[in-house]
């Protein structure tokens, strides 16, 4: 029996003999997130070299978009978790540690809900940082890890919980 034949013998049955696809977008929202968080693991191991960059792999880069993604949801998730004394303890672990001005990372901390954080939307705050769109991406990763090492006990799968939903 050819396979067109059989194709069609499972159509009249009910059965699908499609092969699904895998979801690209899932591979590369669950490849991201594990990018990142591996990320976060090696930089507080020794948390004075600052974090890796994985993610921008030259021979497998991930979608810059869902770093993007991926790093805004972990932050204003864990908003609704923290308290504003934890986002606070986060800006100032960043800035003991890495020596990065607090009134930077404060602009950003407003995604954690920090109270010393301007009402600025996304857009405002992305301009703040400048022409490249990477600077923001950086403070997201700072904030993300300092909120690893001072409330998630040093682990980075305390942002499992976190992660987009496929």
């Amino acid at each position: 029996m050819g396979r067109n034949s059989q194709r069609r013998r499972n159509a009249r049955a009910g059965r699908s003999t499609a092969v699904s696809a895998p979801d690209l977008s899932e591979i590369s929202r669950v490849r991201t997130a594990k990018r990142l968080r591996a990320d976060i693991a090696t930089w507080l191991q020794n948390p004075e070299q600052g974090p890796g960059a994985s993610f921008l792999d030259e021979e497998g880069p991930s979608d810059p978009l869902m770093v993007f993604s991926t790093l805004i949801h972990w932050l204003v998730a864990a908003r609704e978790q923290i308290t504003e004394e934890q986002a606070r303890e986060a800006v100032q672990w960043v800035s003991d540690t890495l020596r990065v001005a607090q009134d930077d990372l404060v602009y950003a901390a407003g995604l954690i809900g920090h109270p010393d954080a301007p009402p600025v939307t996304l857009n405002e705050g992305m301009e703040h940082y400048g022409e490249n769109p990477l600077t923001f991406v950086l403070y997201m990763l700072l904030l993300s890890g300092a909120l690893v090492a001072t409330v998630g006990d040093g682990n980075p799968d305390w942002l499992r919980q976190f992660d987009l939903a496929g």
